[in-house]
């Protein structure tokens, strides 16, 4: 049951912000063009550049506005889009921060959006008008343009027409990765959104949020449209950190206090045949990448993960990757070398 009616703005878009300069800027214009009422609340986790303060000169402008409307006794003027902007007391992550939001969510509607990404022209009224003409599912999730140093490429299609899903085959998608496991790339009911929370961890908190999300979502809405656009393009991108033993353990052990939450609380329904293929991508893949991109020498640590993510896997698994993923795999179990050349030639490297 929706607990936000009336005078709610339709969306609130929860944006975390730490350090994004100019990016923050586009973030906000690029949602002023909707004529869907929204609320962008951005939460500042502790920037020591500039970004934050332009922002806050927007919203003291906005307030201005406002007052400058004549209104009835006890209303508020109708402002489409209101920028709801506060400060973490200390840092903390991008995990906590988009709690803090959460926090403070007042709209039917939750959208995640990175500060250095933005939204398509249009994207809240093409969303408002398909989760009215479906009648208000629990999710909906549309595709994104990834903005990178050698150009844009567009996420894969989900369908050709907007069309609705059942919980088993969204939850699928979201395990194979055909649902992108980031926060944003899909908007969500208020009252399912601001029943989870982001985990305590270093990175990765994302997977976990949108394990329990599609483990609950009973009705997922799919569209074709491109709604969101994911900047890759600056040399600070995650991908392109030296994947050091630290930042090696931080995500196994993110990945493991994932796969021990599906165990306790998805396997029983979902099997453990799903868990083992994301294993593969997002251990064996994904760390054979990370590695390959920064041109490390080969760390016998990574390896002895990587491998050992792979014997645990069943041939059926192994079998549902694409055959670039087994091809890589396959390369590094023979020679890591090879499977670095490979990932240095193929499109994950640019």
């Amino acid at each position: 049951m929706e607990r936000y009616t009336g005078k709610s703005p339709y969306f609130s878009i929860v944006t975390p912000n730490h350090n994004s300069g100019d990016g923050l800027a586009r973030c906000i214009n690029s949602l002023r063009d909707n004529q869907a009422s929204y609320e962008h609340i951005i939460i500042d986790d502790c920037s020591t550049d500039d970004g934050f303060l332009w922002a806050e000169r927007q919203a003291q402008q906005q307030m201005e506005q406002q007052s400058s409307v004549s209104t009835p006794p006890g209303e508020t003027p109708d402002i489409p889009g209101r920028l709801v902007l506060r400060r973490n007391p200390h840092n903390m992550g991008p995990g906590g921060t988009r709690n803090h939001g959460l926090s403070l969510v007042s709209g039917r509607y939750v959208l995640f959006c990175d500060a250095d990404d933005h939204f398509a022209p249009g994207a809240l009224d093409i969303l408002q008008a398909s989760i009215e003409a479906f009648d208000s599912p629990e999710a909906v999730v549309f595709r994104y343009c990834l903005q990178g140093p050698k150009g844009d490429h567009d996420s894969l299609a989900f369908c050709q027409q907007a069309e609705e899903r059942p919980l088993a085959r969204a939850f699928r998608d979201f395990m194979h990765d055909t649902i992108v496991s980031s926060p944003w790339g899909k908007a969500i009911r208020a009252d399912l959104a601001c029943s989870l929370s982001f985990p305590d961890l270093p990175v990765s908190q994302d997977g976990l949020y949108n394990l329990d999300l599609f483990g609950r979502a009973e009705r997922v809405l799919y569209l074709p449209e491109v709604l969101y656009y994911f900047d890759k393009r600056s040399d600070g991108s995650l991908t392109r950190k030296p994947f050091s033993n630290q930042e090696l353990d931080k995500f196994h052990r993110s990945w493991r206090v994932f796969a021990e939450h599906y165990r306790e609380h998805f396997a029983a329904t979902h099997g453990m045949a799903l868990l083992e293929i994301r294993g593969l991508r997002f251990v064996g893949v994904s760390f054979i990448m990370r590695q390959a991109i920064n041109k490390t020498a080969d760390d016998s640590r990574v390896r002895k993960v990587v491998l050992d993510q792979v014997r645990q896997a069943s041939w059926s698994s192994l079998r549902q990757l694409s055959l670039k993923e087994q091809a890589l795999l396959m390369s590094y179990a023979v020679s890591p070398a090879l499977s670095r050349q490979l990932v240095r030639r193929s499109q994950y490297a640019s």
